[in-house]
């Protein structure tokens, strides 16, 4: 509904839609195909897919912590890099991604051995190299978009998984004054785990 209002007054009106449903209690229906507007208003989110409910909950838990392969995706840009020899460990598992370990914050209660790292952009970070036991894996800059705020920088890794990451305009300036090859890190709490080629 608020798609032909220009931004800056579709983000007051959405605050003020908020501020309205939180003073009121009342519950509010509000269908919208913009899944950002989606999450800044609703206090719970549906996702459907051909009539079918995929998932429902808290728009960050729905956001990070998607069901599957078509929420993931259906919620914004996503990162998949394949995984291998997935296992649990401690209060998370641990696979091999671009020949390398990494560690994900949550269990690998459903998907064993081969599976799909996912990673939404904005968790991402780019530096010279990893440290020791933390998650890594190099890529080279391919293209990067200023955004005003962030710059989006599209990177292929070794292994030719094709990745984007949404960073600082001063971290992607340093990055790509250095050359094309960076280093991506990203904490393991913000990996989750999708079943390989399912949905």
């Amino acid at each position: 509904p608020f798609s032909a209002l220009d931004k800056s007054l579709r983000g007051q009106m959405q605050a003020e839609m908020k501020r309205l449903h939180q003073e009121t209690g009342t519950t509010f229906v509000f269908v919208t195909h913009d899944q950002s507007e989606a999450l800044a208003l609703s206090s719970r989110v549906a996702i459907f897919n051909h009539g079918k409910l995929l998932q429902v909950g808290a728009p960050d838990e729905v956001y990070d912590r998607p069901d599957n392969r078509f929420v993931a995706e259906f919620l914004g840009e996503i990162n998949m890099l394949p995984l291998k020899g997935v296992k649990p460990a401690g209060n998370g598992s641990t696979g091999l991604c671009e020949d390398r370990a990494v560690s994900m914050g949550c269990k690998a209660e459903l998907v064993r051995g081969d599976a799909i790292l996912a990673i939404r952009p904005e968790y991402m970070s780019i530096s010279g190299e990893a440290a020791d036991g933390e998650n890594g894996i190099a890529a080279t800059a391919t293209n990067s978009t200023y955004l005003g705020a962030a710059t989006r920088l599209d990177l292929t890794t070794r292994q030719g998984a094709k990745v984007t990451v949404s960073v600082p305009n001063e971290v992607a300036a340093a990055a790509l004054s250095k050359g094309n090859s960076v280093w991506l890190t990203w904490p393991a709490e913000k990996g989750f785990l999708l079943p390989h080629g399912g949905q």
